[in-house]
């Protein structure tokens, strides 16, 4: 997992200031928030990109957290390796696996999906049926 860097505005010419803000924002809530961030460069990018799913994201977090409250969260681009598509995955991960966790995803993801209509982007939640992360 890359640490988090503070990157200069000058990084996004791009990129209206208040755009800018908004994603350092959210990137920093993630980080109090303890959710794991792999590659956040990748991840800021992504939000650049698409900020439409900003709002989105702490909603996805806070749903995740009430259905599955033992989970680690973690954040990343997903890159489709057979076709050209990418997208914002929050995975979650736990330290034992049972029928009732992809309902709980589910449950979950009902919280927010409706906000995804309405924007460009993609965050999906789901799991990799890995053990959490150490460190």
């Amino acid at each position: 997992m890359e640490p988090l860097k503070s990157p200069q505005l000058l990084d996004f010419p791009e990129v209206s200031t208040s755009v800018f803000q908004q994603v350092e924002s959210v990137m920093r809530w993630l980080v109090e928030e303890q959710v794991r961030l792999h590659d956040p460069r990748q991840i800021r990018d992504y939000l650049v990109e698409f900020p439409g799913l900003i709002e989105l994201i702490p909603q996805a977090v806070q749903a995740a957290k009430k259905h599955l409250p033992e989970a680690q969260l973690i954040l990343k681009v997903y890159c489709d390796p057979e076709i050209e598509d990418r997208y914002l995955a929050l995975y979650v991960r736990l330290p034992r696996y049972d029928e009732r966790v992809m309902k709980c995803i589910k449950a979950a993801e009902e919280e927010f999906i409706d906000g995804l209509a309405n924007v460009q982007g993609w965050l999906q939640l789901t799991t990799d049926f890995r053990e959490p992360e150490v460190g």
